[in-house]
Order: structure tokens, then C-alpha cells, then sequence
């Protein structure tokens, strides 16, 4: 039976190859969404629906999950075929004004008519047309709980950071492309990996417009041929900032370097117009491969904001830019969202409690006074009155230390805190 099995699927292979034989590098679709979706469970195009994709490949159905939607941001249709190749997976999402919406998919594979998980020995993943305009700066994310990005980079419009297992790809130049264009590979970048059998897709927008708009996103399981050096020169494990009164500390860490020359800092408060405000020659050498970097931005242009924008541009030895993903931070509380850390002195564990105006992502970071994380947690909140206890903080040596709340990858808030 095993036998026949990978016949048929080597046949169906070379059929499919012949197909694309101008592209013989590169592998022909691994899966295709061109059945109807029939949704098993849940409201149609709601969070926490599931729905069944027959016949992604022979043997295979695809269950496609709406995990949740935060920033407001909500799916209209989801596998619009009317504008994308119909073998992607094609979801079209509607982002709020003045936000920052992203819907999470979780995408399993599993045998055909149940819901038996299915390993798949290749995995390959690609986000496509990843555009945006002056307004607004689309954003992807895939998680292949491990995996190698591949993308271009000789004039990238998008910013690709791999934070753990996740690789996040947000468009910097603010430039609209027309229709679904593979083409485009500045738009675009593709995560590989294999032995697993489901993966996490985000996508959304960061909208600074005064008007709701509908994008239409793209997920490609095929391998795409990239010019020569499409690998990352620097790959981020992290890029944070933390508020200290008049000052911003940035601090990054980096898991591998290639031909790295340097970076600016760069800062801007409309996430339109950026200006390089600090130049970093070089980090401090970590375990394995990495570097650790920071950089004090206590200018008094500050003063008086209420948020500001950066990001690191990384150049490389021979000339080469490459952008990081735009950290947002807040300066002030906003007024509706202040929050309240007890007990202050702590021992073990602590409460944040505080009021949001939307369903979201929270996550209360624990850091050291020289910026270094020293435990943080993320929880799903709802609008309204929250409260959110951090514990295994009894391991921590006793001192000042600087809790966060960060909403949608804002920092809302900051509150010192003594350990004793």
C-alpha cells in the first residue's frame, strides 16, 4: 500500500513539474486549495470557525481555523479566488482605520475525511504581494515551528525578522502593486521546513488611514526561484525598546550575521518619514553566532509625543540595506489605558490590571533596568476590565525592575517595580 501511495504521488509530481519546467529549479506546488472550503464548525468567517479543504493533495485535506482576529481586523471572504491563483490559499480581511489589524489562521494537514494529523516530509510556505502605500504597510507572519527564510533582498520592500519560530515580513517602502503578482519577489518571501504537519499563518495590515480597508492576502505552498543572495544577512532573535522617563533604550539580538557592517538607528513619528537619529558599529559577542546591541535615544525631540516609530536599517559590508521590522512605542499612557502592577514591592508574582478598548493581544514584559527581558507573558484579553497575574518571578535576584504592557506590539505603558 505504501508503495502505491508514493507512486502516485511521484506521478502526480512529474505531471505537475512538466507544467512549470521555465522554473526547473524550483518545486511545483506542494499543495492547492482549489476545492470549496466547507466549514465543520463554528459562524461563517468567525473567530474560532474551522473548515475543511478536500483534496489538497492526493490523500491530504487541509482544516483551516480563524484563531482569532485583533486590531479590529475581521475576514470577509476566506479563500477569495477572484484575484489570487486559485491553487493559494487566498483569505480577504477587512483592517479598521487608525489600527493595526491581524487575522491568525492555524492550517493542519491531515488524512483525508478525518482528523488525523498528516507529517508532511516538505513543507514550503510563501507570502505573497506583502505591499502597502503611504497609509498603510501590509504585514505576514509564518510560524513552521522552526524553518529557513528565503527572500530578496538586493532592493527589499519588505522587512523579514525571525523572532524564535516565527518569520514576520512588514512592507517598509509603502508601495502598491496591482492584482496578485509572484513576480514581485520584493514583496514576497518563502519559510521551508519539513516533519511537520501544521503551521501558523498571520496576516494584516497597519492602517494610518481614516478609512476601513479590505486586502487581499495570499499564502503560496510552493518553493519560488530567488535571485542570487536572497538570504537574510542578519537574522533577529528580538528588537525591543524600553521607556525610562525622558529616554528610549533599544536593544536587539541578533541569532546570525553575514558580511554585517553596521546599523542605524532610525526614527520617525508618523511611520512615514524616518530620519537615522544613532549609528551602532558593533554588539557584544553572545552564544553561538549573535550579537547584543543597544542604543539610547534621549533626545528632546521626544518630549511631548505621545508615540514614536523606529527601526534599524542594517547595511551590509558591500553596500547592501536591509530594514528591520518598525517598533512602536508608546510615551505617554494613553489615558484610557493605564495600568496597575500589585503588589509593588513583589516577592513571587504580580497583577496588571487594566482597562482596554478592544479585543487584543497583551503582553506584560518583566525587564532589568539595563533592558534585558527577564520574563514575559502574552494573553488573549477583551475589551473592558483585565487583569493578568505573571508568576515565577521568585527566581529574580531582589532590585528595580520595569514592567510593560504591550498591546498589538505597542508599548501602552511602563511602571517600575522593586523586588525584594
Amino acid at each position: 500500500m505504501k508503495k502505491i501511495f508514493t507512486s502516485k504521488i511521484l506521478l502526480i509530481c512529474a505531471l505537475v513539474f512538466s507544467t512549470f519546467s521555465i522554473q526547473a529549479q524550483i518545486l511545483p506546488w506542494l499543495f492547492n486549495f482549489l476545492s470549496t472550503p466547507i466549514r465543520i464548525a463554528g459562524s461563517n468567517n468567525a473567530v474560532n470557525s474551522k473548515y475543511r479543504f478536500p483534496g489538497v493533495k492526493p490523500g491530504t485535506d487541509a482544516i483551516i481555523t480563524i484563531v482569532s482576529a485583533t486590531g479590529g481586523a475581521s475576514v470577509r471572504i476566506l479563500d477569495d479566488n477572484s484575484t489570487a491563483m486559485p491553487e493559494a490559499f487566498s483569505p480577504n480581511i477587512r483592517i479598521k482605520k487608525n489600527s493595526t489589524g491581524v487575522v491568525e489562521f492555524k492550517i493542519e494537514y491531515v488524512l483525508t475525511g478525518t482528523l488525523l494529523p498528516l507529517v508532511q516530509d516538505s513543507l514550503y510556505a510563501t507570502a505573497i504581494d506583502i505591499d502597502g502605500s503611504p497609509d498603510l504597510h501590509e504585514i505576514d507572519a509564518i510560524d513552521l515551528h522552526g524553518g529557513t527564510a528565503n527572500f530578496f533582498v538586493a532592493n527589499p520592500e519588505i522587512s523579514v525578522v525571525q523572532n524564535g519560530t516565527m518569520f514576520t515580513g512588514t512592507n517598509v517602502a509603502g508601495i502598491e502593486y496591482a492584482g496578485i503578482d509572484t513576480a514581485a519577489k520584493q514583496v514576497m518571501f518563502t519559510v521551508k521546513h519539513s516533519g511537520v504537519s501544521s503551521f501558523i499563518y498571520r496576516c494584516g495590515a497597519i492602517n494610518n488611514s481614516n478609512t476601513d480597508i479590505e486586502r487581499q492576502k495570499s499564502m503560496y505552498f510552493k518553493d519560488f526561484l530567488y535571485p542570487a543572495g536572497g538570504t537574510l544577512p542578519v537574522k533577529y532573535l528580538s528588537f525591543d525598546a524600553v521607556v525610562n522617563d525622558k529616554s528610549v533604550l533599544l536593544k536587539w539580538l541578533t541569532a546570525q550575521e553575514m558580511n554585517n557592517s553596521h546599523f542605524e538607528v532610525q526614527r520617525s513619528f508618523d511611520m512615514n518619514n524616518y530620519s537615522t537619529v544613532g549609528l551602532v558599529l558593533d554588539g557584544f559577542s553572545t552564544s553561538g553566532t549573535g550579537k547584543s546591541y543597544q542604543y539610547k535615544d534621549n533626545s528632546t525631540e521626544l518630549q511631548g509625543r505621545s508615540i514614536v516609530y523606529y527601526r534599524l536599517k542594517q547595511i551590509d559590508t558591500d553596500g547592501k540595506v536591509t530594514y528591520s521590522k518598525v517598533l512602536a512605542v508608546r510615551l505617554q499612557a494613553k489615558a484610557d489605558v493605564v495600568m496597575q502592577v500589585s503588589p509593588n514591592p513583589f516577592v513571587e508574582n504580580v497583577n496588571v490590571r487594566f482597562n482596554a478598548t478592544e479585543n487584543s493581544t497583551a503582553v506584560i514584559r518583566i525587564s532589568n533596568l539595563a533592558g534585558q527581558t527577564m520574563l514575559s507573558k502574552q494573553a488573549i484579553i477583551s475589551k473592558g476590565y483585565n487583569n493578568i497575574q505573571v508568576d515565577g518571578l521568585n527566581r529574580l535576584a531582589s532590585g528595580m525592575y520595569m514592567a510593560q504592557l504591550i498591546l498589538n506590539g505597542t508599548v501602552i505603558d511602563n511602571q517600575k517595580l522593586i523586588k525584594n
